[in-house]
């Protein structure tokens, strides 16, 4: 008999590993997308199949307040939701200046990079990637400070 046909609830289809994202386009909107809606859990498709759906349909925009509330109100104070608000696992920006120049112990380099590939954390991602921007910046602005001292030198001199 083939487990994805039967509603058993402990099938395959339904059975998924937490964080696994799937994207089933043709299913219904029902409080379990919206709720990873919230949690930014869909994939980009389907996430902005939800966005037009919303749009589209005050109805739903209630039921998506609805499960907002209900939400907070069920996770406000639950050890997940503290941990994640308050990103106790996230390295600071100096960890991952670090990182990026291959300066770390190599156990904290791997967990930076599990952090980075497996969690996903987008606060971290967004971190690394500023500075990044900022680290491939630097040169430019190092030029522009030599450019300026060499053609202020002449005024540092003591005068005889």
């Amino acid at each position: 008999m083939d487990r994805h046909r039967t509603g058993n609830p402990n099938s395959s289809r339904n059975a998924r590993p937490k964080g696994e994202r799937v994207n089933e386009p043709d299913r219904p909107i029902d409080d379990t997308v919206l709720r990873d809606y919230l949690a930014d859990l869909l994939p980009g498709g389907e996430s902005a199949r939800v966005e037009k759906a919303l749009r589209d349909s005050a109805e739903l925009r209630a039921r998506l307040e609805e499960v907002r509330h209900g939400r907070a109100d069920a996770q406000l104070h639950s050890l997940g939701a503290i941990w994640k608000r308050n990103r106790l696992t996230c390295p600071d920006r100096q960890q991952w200046g670090s990182y990026l120049l291959d300066a770390l112990d190599p156990a904290l380099a791997d967990y930076l990079t599990f952090h980075l590939q497996v969690v996903e954390c987008p606060f971290c991602l967004a971190n690394l990637a500023d500075l990044k921007s900022q680290s491939e910046a630097a040169p430019t602005s190092k030029t522009r400070q030599h450019k300026i001292l060499q053609s202020s030198q002449h005024l540092l001199k003591e005068n005889p």
